[in-house]
């Protein structure tokens, strides 16, 4: 288990520094169908990654605590343990910057630029490498509670269990990490946008410098899968995305995680 920190009513686990394998070694298995065992270009290629030491919260943002900082909760399905939905990385980033201020911290976000400044203390979102190092929690399996899909459903709500909609958070078994509800329940954003450069949006091979290129629709990963999802789309290692444009009246199958540095 992590050791928390209660931060402006956020219980966030503080995450030690490491280095894991990101991405899905893809390996048929008569075992497993491909609902829960599938091939997606970008999870490839398959590398080593250096995490250092943030911290992460043990449950998605509820409605109650950000219609606290909000004052609106925009969700579709109401309740105040559900994960608060209907959001966007526009209305995330100024839900981050006002419960950073709220708590004496430093904004890290640039109103102007909507750039993440990694270096201040306040609220943010993970990374993709910090949330997929967070969920997996020292595993290498499809889950971090198994490859099967009866894994799945001890650790998350999914297409085959939730009933159509979102649950209070926390309900499911956590990860050896503390933390509830990364698979499933509600897709969650990543601070990375996501590479339309790139076929697929694959990862870049290790030790590549970064692309130069504009985002085309503003695209941010999502991570997790939600209440809708197959079992696969909420595998440890499955990448998603969201159009930053789009109607969030309409997404009530995302979420987000808060995160900060150590």
């Amino acid at each position: 288990m992590s050791k928390v920190e209660t931060i402006q009513g956020v219980r966030m686990a503080g995450i030690k520094a490491g280095t894991f394998v990101m991405g899905h070694i893809y390996k048929p298995d008569p075992s497993l169908p491909d609902r829960v065992n599938a091939f997606y270009p970008d999870e490839q290629p398959v590398r080593k990654v250096r995490v250092n030491a943030f911290r992460i919260g043990e449950v998605p943002v509820t409605q109650a605590q950000y219609g606290k900082i909000m004052g609106v909760n925009p969700s579709r399905f109401q309740g105040e343990d559900l994960p608060a939905t209907n959001t966007g990385p526009f209305e995330i980033r100024k839900f981050c910057n006002l419960l950073s201020a709220a708590a004496g911290l430093e904004p890290c976000y640039d109103e102007k630029t909507e750039k993440c400044d990694f270096s201040k203390n306040g609220f943010r979102l993970p990374t993709e490498a910090e949330w997929e190092y967070a969920c997996r929690a020292g595993t290498s399996t499809l889950f971090y509670s198994g490859n099967t899909e009866a894994d799945l459903d001890r650790a998350g709500w999914y297409l085959d269990n939730s009933g159509g909609r979102t649950h209070p958070v926390a309900q499911k078994k956590a990860n050896a990490w503390g933390l509830f509800d990364m698979h499933g329940n509600v897709f969650e954003f990543c601070e990375d946008n996501w590479n339309p450069s790139l076929s697929f949006g694959r990862y870049l091979p290790e030790g590549a410098p970064a692309p130069v290129y504009t985002y085309y629709h503003d695209m941010n990963v999502t991570r997790g899968g939600s209440w809708f999802s197959e079992p696969a789309v909420c595998r440890s290692a499955t990448r998603s995305c969201f159009c930053s444009w789009r109607n969030i009246d309409n997404c009530w199958y995302t979420g987000f995680r808060l995160a900060m540095k150590a």
